[in-house]
């Protein structure tokens, strides 16, 4: 039949076991490999845990440092003067002049239709 190990507490039983037992048998052996094991894990855990407490200050320090950035800027915004700044002289006078142009061409745009249509007529009557 088969050998049942009894069934060992964690870290405790173990590492007592394995000192106990002098460490020479394959089975002192495998004990001391489940404690490093075990020991291993706890560490890993360990620093897991302290690991998302870093991720978690930092994450709140974040947030409360965009917090004040956005405070800032909206203090900056509102401090401000919002001037719009004027275009240079050479830009006003052609876009003036653009202006001209462009009521001029709103008016003849009605001239040339009246053209093109009694051209129209013309070439039906011929």
């Amino acid at each position: 039949m088969c050998e049942v190990m009894p069934t060992i507490s964690e870290d405790t039983a173990l590492s007592q076991r394995g000192s106990q037992s002098g460490g020479s048998d394959p089975d002192s052996h495998f004990e001391q490999l489940m404690v490093n094991m075990l020991d291993e894990r706890d560490r890993l855990l360990d620093t897991l845990r302290e690991t998302q407490e870093s991720l978690g200050l930092a994450q709140q320090h974040l947030q409360d440092v965009i917090y004040d950035r956005d405070a800032l800027q909206r203090q900056l915004s509102s401090a401000l003067p919002q001037v719009r700044p004027s275009p240079p002289r050479p830009f006003r006078r052609y876009a003036f002049r653009a202006s001209l142009f462009e009521a001029e061409i709103i008016n003849l745009i009605p001239a040339l239709n009246f053209i093109s249509i009694s051209f129209q007529i013309f070439q039906l009557r011929i």
